[in-house]
């Protein structure tokens, strides 16, 4: 340095440094091994000068005894034990880890190096022992003579970053025990969705273990894709949640139902880099839902139907009626008939019905006794349409007999016989030992029920003849029409 005269004065050793090279000028180093400033080798000071400029933590141990100087990056890392560490002995200075230091005295003066990375310490920090990571770098510093004099350490502690990946590492552990434990199909997208990063399809689907374009091909039906396209798009356009209820091919080769929902994983910038979802499925319950549509749908028509032959028979109860009362009792025994039917029906989920049962159902509550009412034939599955019918032409029938008929006397007879011939149902009704039958002058609404309406129900022809011996009604009607095939 030159003065005002043009006299070089000598730079000061160390030059600039910030405040480590502040310390390491003001600091008596006769106290140590290294001696005064000014007779340090060339080979110690060049070190030092290098490290006080370095803004990388940087710590030099000089001599057996490992004598420290360090710069203001290492200052920070030293902490409350800074600046007292500055010229002490770093068996001393860190007397926690003394034996760890004394190995790396004894390589370094060897000559050799040593790096670590995340390499984990208990550190007294606080007042007490913490677990520290840091990545150490140890190099051997040569004097003039060639030898090793020294070891320079570059030391970058670790620990915030060691501690975030651990808990990352534990985030990820806890999720993938969620995911497994889940029965959740779990999917990973590209931001734009052209590409399927992966897929656990839970054996529902089939598995994507690497990155695929193809997806729409493996898992989607054609014509559903554009729906799915538009879902996708609008969930994309505004940076929110996805969620759809499609079809899908499952990895059996049949088709399912899913109801699947994935959220965007943005930047710090907002932008979409990766969609993370879950899919359930829920075929059976859509096929459950849709089988309910079904049943409500059969039960409204079935209602109306009901209510329709309620209106018919009051209408036709009624209609011609002289006496009130034994028309009210005639309407609310056709009712109870009806429910006693339907009931019948009820029991067998309106899949149909036997025809022994709805036969016997219906004229239970007329015959005197069981010896007094023979029923002879197959059981046979009939329609729920046809049983309700038959069910009201026995009934007809039967409170015909107990009134005016077989069953009005103490010893008639009634017989009731079917069979399938060729494929048609024939039944038989058959009175005897009852009172003389006459021809009645005319045709009530049980008459026409029977005659009339049962014929068009079952796609047939019904007789009904007033035999002197008994009545006698025959039925014949195509067993296909009866059974509802």
């Amino acid at each position: 340095m030159d003065g005002a005269d043009g006299v070089r004065f000598p730079t000061p050793f160390p030059s600039g440094g910030g405040q480590l090279g502040a310390l390491v000028r003001e600091y008596d180093w006769t106290r140590t091994p290294l001696g005064a400033l000014a007779h340090w080798p060339q080979s110690l000071k060049t070190v030092t000068q290098t490290l006080l400029l370095s803004p990388v933590p940087i710590v030099l141990l000089w001599g057996e005894d490992g004598i420290m100087i360090y710069n203001d990056a290492y200052s920070v890392f030293a902490g409350d034990r800074h600046p007292e560490l500055l010229g002490s002995k770093v068996r001393e200075g860190w007397d926690e880890v003394a034996d760890f230091n004394d190995n790396v005295m004894r390589v370094g003066l060897s000559g050799e190096t040593l790096a670590y990375r995340n390499q984990e310490l208990a550190l007294e920090r606080r007042g007490r022992l913490e677990p520290v990571w840091m990545d150490l770098d140890y190099s051997p510093v040569l004097d003039e003579t060639g030898s090793p004099a020294g070891v320079m350490a570059i030391v970058v502690e670790t620990t915030e970053k060691v501690l975030t990946e651990r808990k990352l590492v534990e985030s990820e552990r806890r999720f993938r025990a969620l995911a497994t434990a889940s029965s959740d199909i779990i999917y990973q997208m590209s931001p734009h969705w052209r590409e399927m990063r992966h897929l656990d399809g839970r054996s529902l689907l089939t598995d994507t273990d690497a990155p695929t374009v193809a997806w729409m091909d493996e898992y989607l039906l054609p014509e559903d894709r554009a729906e799915l396209q538009a879902a996708v798009g609008a969930a994309i356009a505004e940076v929110r949640p996805y969620q759809y209820e499609h079809r899908v091919r499952k990895a059996d080769g049949s088709i399912g139902w899913v109801f699947s929902r994935a959220v965007p994983i943005t930047n710090e910038a907002g932008e979409i880099v990766e969609w993370f979802g879950a899919a359930s499925d829920i075929t059976e319950r859509r096929r459950t839902n849709e089988h309910l549509r079904l049943v409500i749908n059969e039960l409204n028509h079935r209602v109306k139907n009901t209510l329709a032959m309620v209106q018919a028979i009051a209408m036709r109860t009624f209609r011609d009626a002289t006496d009130m009362g034994e028309a009210q009792s005639q309407f609310a025994a056709r009712l109870v008939a009806l429910a006693q039917a339907n009931d019948l029906l009820t029991g067998e989920r309106w899949a149909g019905a036997s025809l022994c049962s709805a036969i016997e159902q219906a004229v239970r509550p007329h015959k005197p006794s069981d010896d007094r009412c023979r029923l002879t034939g197959d059981d046979l599955r009939i329609s729920p349409k046809t049983a309700l019918s038959l069910s009201l032409a026995m009934h007809e029938l039967s409170t015909n007999a107990a009134k005016y008929g077989a069953w009005s006397n103490d010893r008639g007879q009634v017989r009731i016989d079917w069979s399938v011939d060729d494929g048609m149902l024939h039944i038989e009704w058959h009175e005897d030992g009852g009172p003389l039958v006459h021809v009645p002058e005319r045709r009530g609404f049980g008459s026409r029920l029977i005659e009339r309406g049962l014929a068009a129900e079952l796609g047939g022809k019904v007789t009904l003849r007033f035999e002197p011996a008994g009545v006698r009604c025959v039925i014949d009607a195509p067993m296909t029409f009866a059974a509802g095939k």
